[in-house]
């Protein structure tokens, strides 16, 4: 039935750990499948020599692997933000973008990284991760991790879209005064105070979480200003994209005290991040710092969900194509 009538294409699986085993049977029903071994190959000439190149955040799709030669038709990546695929080199050269993007339907039932954002939220006012790290070494000291609790803080929701609205209602579930900033939707939830003037969030906000698409207009809207409107002794947690944020100014907010401590589970290039990346050092010394390494999406639940939602959306638009 299915993509009858043509030559199956060739599908390279880049990061195949933890692949869902229903979702890999139904690709193998209708492409050549290539799972590879090891890490020798290279991309380049993948991107050469298949027709679909199916991957998540690890390799960054730009003018380095793609170029007049590229026989690739399809980049496939079961995620929202796309930053790390130039857009503008994929349209010239014919490659088709599949992800979820705009997926809002099915993106509600995908919660990871909201409940992420309030996992960081605890872990951060909580000093958990401080307090772990004391405790192995062979102390009990109780009184050197004192926190603050979520319970009549203000939350500050910055773009309220599904992860802002999601994380929003969890706020307002452990007793939180929640309000939203959001220049491109109109906000009628009950319960959440909404503001025109982000810096007028900022003022108020103990707690402020991003939640905002990356584009031309959003990147590193978050700035130096934006640090100097927070509240003082306010909390940052960010599980967008990196790129929203100035970071030498956060940076600033915390070594100065502006800020009581952030969490972020994303940097700015993530594909060039090593242990000399300025958060990274300061994050050594200060557990006021939370960084992790975008996991906020990086669950059992989510992979499966969105693998095979991208899989039979694959399926939908070759199946369209072939008529």
């Amino acid at each position: 039935m299915l993509l009858k009538g043509t030559k199956r294409k060739k599908l390279f699986l880049a990061e195949s750990e933890d692949f869902n085993p229903q979702v890999l049977a139904l690709l193998n029903k209708y492409f050549e499948v290539t799972i590879p071994e090891d890490e020798t190959w290279d991309l380049k000439t993948v991107l050469r020599a298949y027709d679909i190149f199916w991957f998540r955040l690890a390799y960054q799709i730009d003018g380095r692997v793609l170029d007049s030669r590229t026989t690739c038709q399809y980049l496939v990546t079961p995620v929202t933000g796309i930053n790390h695929i130039d857009e503008a080199l994929c349209a010239e050269y014919g490659i088709e973008i599949i992800c979820l993007r705009g997926e809002y339907n099915f993106l509600r039932e995908v919660r990871a990284t909201a409940e992420m954002t309030v996992g960081l939220a605890i872990a951060l006012m909580r000093h958990i991760i401080p307090a772990r790290k004391d405790v192995v070494t062979g102390h009990w000291r109780r009184d050197l991790f004192r926190g603050e609790e979520l319970y009549k803080k203000k939350a500050g929701i910055i773009g309220y879209g599904r992860l802002g609205r999601i994380v929003a209602g969890y706020f307002k579930a452990m007793g939180m005064e929640v309000s939203a900033y959001d220049p491109y939707r109109e906000i009628k939830d009950e319960g959440i105070v909404v503001y025109e003037d982000m810096h007028h969030l900022l003022r108020q906000a103990d707690l402020v979480s991003i939640h905002v698409s990356l584009t031309s207009e959003s990147a590193y809207f978050f700035d130096t200003a934006a640090f100097e409107a927070m509240k003082e002794g306010s909390y940052l947690i960010n599980t967008s994209r990196g790129e929203l944020l100035e970071e030498a100014a956060l940076l600033a907010a915390l070594r100065s005290g502006k800020l009581a401590g952030a969490a972020l589970d994303v940097l700015a290039d993530e594909h060039s991040i090593d242990k000399n990346h300025p958060l990274i050092q300061y994050a050594e010394n200060h557990p006021n710092l939370l960084i992790v390494p975008h996991i906020g999406g990086n669950t059992y639940e989510s992979f499966e969900k969105t693998e095979r939602f991208i899989a039979e959306k694959l399926i939908r638009k070759l199946a369209d194509v072939d008529t």
